[in-house]
């Protein structure tokens, strides 16, 4: 579901949508907030409606995965506030959905929730010494795909949290290390899938950043990550990461941060080494345009099944301009390689994914707002009984106040 709040809870969680500690990739390169600057509390309210037509490539009413062909209703209620201290900074976020199929949806019942809540804490302790925290819980139905820690397929309500916490000290105005330590975690009320997903992870990371300019950072990090699934002991995973990147600042508009490397991934099932990467870019074109692209690459967590690894490619651009006081605009695009390896009976399966979407905003008066939304996703696998094309278009107001 995409209510009004949820671009920008994401933001104020993370600037980002790749991989926590099971999905290693951007949320942990950029799990740093933004405050900004100081915004009082703003309250939102949303009601819209749409048609969500979702068709697998084999499909049928007995089926595991039977389509949707239906018109939906859907109301949201949120609530933001940033304190943009300078020594402590904090930013609050939350927001409450719920969505009506007025045809029954398939394998569940008609009516699902969105609740997302979201919290960030930066304190400086002293000169040289800061934390921060950030935090980010969600309890939604719809996939992921950037993120990379739920399934792709449509499967109804998952919990999913997030708890990240830095500690930074600066050894000289070069020199800077930070310790973090990242828990998330995934859990489906589909018991079928919850058998298979249902996990726990941890994520330990060193990292040591050199300032070599005052725009450019050459940085050295080590992670340790252990996954344990819930109901399942065949596939909980250990991976070393050894990695070297740059963080640099073309302008105060542009920035941009690369971590390439090793990770050395082991389970149960098999002991593998593979690249790792993820980058990220943030282009401020003016103050009425911004883009954001992220990329990872590593071994993915989710929909393992029977195959030993999971071995993805993540892509994503959003864009947003304001053409003027009233209109504004918005687009993204994802993609997914992965491939998937098994042994013994079961054959690898590669699969490619897309998600593209675009919205409008018109700010009818001077706290309602006109929106509409778009979005198509495609899944294309050599498993043909999890192939899909989705097309969704939704309607509504907005108001804040």
């Amino acid at each position: 579901m995409r209510f009004s709040l949820q671009s920008s809870l994401l933001a104020l969680a993370a600037l980002a949508s790749i991989g926590g500690a099971s999905a290693q990739g951007l949320l942990a390169v950029q799990r740093a907030a933004d405050f900004g600057a100081d915004q009082p509390v703003t309250y939102s309210v949303g009601l819209s409606g749409g048609y969500d037509s979702l068709n697998y490539n084999q499909s049928s009413d007995d089926t595991f995965l039977p389509d949707i062909q239906s018109y939906f209703l859907q109301g949201a209620v949120g609530a933001t506030y940033t304190n943009a201290d300078k020594r402590t900074p904090w930013s609050l976020g939350a927001d409450f959905g719920v969505i009506r199929y007025l045809d029954d949806a398939p394998r569940a019942e008609d009516t699902f929730y969105n609740t997302r809540v979201s919290f960030n804490i930066a304190h400086q302790m002293s000169e040289r010494l800061s934390i921060s925290n950030n935090l980010y819980v969600t309890y939604e139905v719809e996939p992921n795909y950037a993120m990379g820690a739920s399934t792709t397929l449509w499967n109804g309500q998952y919990f999913y949290g997030y708890e990240n916490f830095n500690l930074s000290y600066a050894w000289s105005r070069r020199f800077t290390t930070t310790t973090s330590y990242t828990i998330d975690a995934i859990q489906y009320e589909d018991s079928r899938i919850g058998n298979m997903e249902d996990r726990l992870s941890h994520l330990i990371a060193q990292q040591f950043a050199y300032a070599l300019t005052p725009r450019t950072k050459l940085i050295g990090e080590y992670r340790y990550r252990m996954a344990n699934y819930d109901n399942r002991d065949d596939v909980d995973s250990r991976s070393h990461f050894v990695l070297a990147g740059v963080d640099h600042a073309w302008s105060e508009r542009t920035s941009g941060s690369f971590r390439g490397g090793a990770e050395f991934f082991s389970s149960d099932r098999t002991e593998q080494t593979a690249p790792y990467a993820e980058a990220a870019l943030d282009y401020s074109v003016s103050q009425k345009t911004r883009v954001r692209w992220f990329n990872s690459l590593g071994f993915d967590g989710s929909e393992l099944g029977q195959y030993d690894t999971r071995y993805s490619l993540r892509s994503g651009l959003n864009a947003d301009h304001q053409f003027d006081k009233r209109l504004s605009v918005n687009g993204g695009a994802s993609y997914v390689y992965s491939q998937f390896d098994g042994s013994g009976p079961v054959d690898d399966v590669t699969e490619n994914s897309i998600l593209l979407s675009a919205g409008l905003n018109y700010l009818l008066w001077s706290n309602v707002s006109l929106n509409a939304q778009y979005s198509y996703t495609l899944l294309q696998s050599d498993d043909s009984t999890r192939e899909f094309d989705r097309n969704r278009v939704s309607l509504g107001l907005n108001a804040s106040f």
